[in-house]
């Protein structure tokens, strides 16, 4: 099952344990501002997915651009942006994430 399909399935049925181990020991999250641990990412995904529609908007919004044994690349609207996640992959695990978020008008500007 590839580590998107994981993913997915942990957002229809949330368990904190299960998300945690999609990824590798070694996980980093790369922010613009900061790095987050992977104890760091989970919890903040935790608190998001218990107390938003952050997994629902996931599985209804995540669309899958790319995927092989090194990386996965999925991209979604939230809000006025257009927000691209790239994980590269370590093991069959997310081992290292960055994301990218443009202004929807940015993003349409350049096509």
């Amino acid at each position: 099952m590839s580590v998107h399909e994981q993913f997915r399935n942990v957002f229809s049925n949330w368990d904190k344990e299960v998300f945690r181990n999609i990824h590798h020991e070694d996980f980093l999250f790369i922010r613009e501002t900061e790095l987050l641990t992977l104890e760091d990412h989970v919890e903040n995904i935790d608190r998001l997915v218990t107390t938003t529609n952050f997994a629902e908007k996931q599985n209804k919004q995540a669309v899958l651009i790319h995927e092989n044994e090194y990386v996965s690349e999925v991209r979604w609207r939230d809000g006025d942006e257009i927000v691209t996640a790239v994980v590269l992959l370590k093991n069959g695990k997310a081992w290292r994430q960055i994301a990218n978020r443009v202004h929807v008008e940015d993003a349409l500007s350049s096509f």
